[in-house]
């Protein structure tokens, strides 16, 4: 009998081997444009993470003397109006502005999730009630529901973030409850049932777990979604305040340098929120798309 290596009999190294190359065909069933996004964001990760290390200079560091500095040798991207370096404070706004987000979607997730989940299984009068609260939350814009809680909080990282969990829950919500009940129209779930489960057994074990790629897809789209309203929140003033780095307040504070020509103050940073939501967008929707193809082909 051949022996056969340890790597080749399913061992931890053929299962990363594996993955790797699942990893590489999902990227190029996606298509390149899925590819780049990814790269985009790894980027951008990798950018908020290690600021202090690439940045150039420090973003805090005022020098009157290089007020409105075109891009040059000193300032690859010039400086603002306080003399400030352009490009790191791009670079420490990325923790800010990538961190905003994630919270928004952690916490509209976390509550998003519960509140579908237990409205879809549920039903009856728990589902009406539900349902009728996500949409008095709907009646009423994200960004004005931010503008009230900063009205009661004072503006800052805090209040806008929580303020956008909230508008953003009913679109987890009612997403996963819309998959709950295709769910539980499944033959496992009947099954489960026979075999004499609970029904919060064979919700959170087994019904979550099957619906739960389609809400990381939703995940990735809101965080570009949420990542654009809390830079406009920036931008009027009511989300991070100066002289903390953030992309949208750096879009504020720029607005009327271009008046004097200095462009770069205000459009390197809206152009990095552009590319940066449609790069979750793009993601968000590949993965979406790969999940929709694999649930037709089973």
């Amino acid at each position: 009998m051949t022996a056969v290596a340890p790597g080749l009999a399913g061992g931890p190294a053929t299962r990363s081997s594996v993955g790797r190359r699942r990893g590489l065909r999902w990227a190029k069933a996606s298509g390149p444009g899925f590819a780049v996004a990814v790269g985009v964001l790894v980027l951008l990760a990798a950018t908020a993470v290690f600021a202090p290390l690439v940045a150039p200079s420090d973003p805090y560091a005022v020098v009157l003397s290089d007020s409105l500095a075109p891009p040059g040798p000193e300032h690859l991207l010039g400086a603002d109006d306080s003399g400030r370096d352009v490009l790191s404070r791009l670079l420490y706004g990325a923790r800010t502005s990538l961190v905003g987000p994630l919270a928004v979607v952690a916490l509209s997730t976390l509550f998003g999730v519960a509140i579908g989940l237990l409205a879809g299984w549920r039903g009856g009068w728990v589902d009406a009630v539900l349902s009728r609260a996500q949409e008095v939350v709907f009646a009423f814009p994200g960004l004005l529901v931010a503008v009230l809680v900063v009205a009661v909080m004072g503006p800052g990282g805090v209040a806008p973030v929580l303020a956008m969990a909230i508008a953003y829950v009913p679109y987890v919500g009612r997403l996963v409850r819309s998959l709950v009940l295709q769910e539980k129209q499944r033959t496992y779930v009947a099954a489960y049932r026979v075999a004499g489960f609970s029904g919060f057994s064979v919700a959170v074990r087994h019904v979550l777990p099957n619906i739960a790629g389609i809400v990381l897809a939703q995940g990735v789209v809101n965080f570009g979604y949420a990542l654009m309203d809390l830079a406009a929140l920036s931008y009027l003033g009511l989300g991070v305040q100066p002289p903390t780095a953030d992309w949208g307040a750096m879009v504020s504070d720029g607005q009327t340098a271009i008046l004097e020509g200095a462009l770069v103050q205000a459009l390197a940073p809206a152009a990095v929120i552009v590319v940066t939501v449609v790069a979750f967008t793009v993601v968000g929707e590949g993965v979406a798309d790969r999940l929709a193809r694999r649930e037709n082909v089973r």
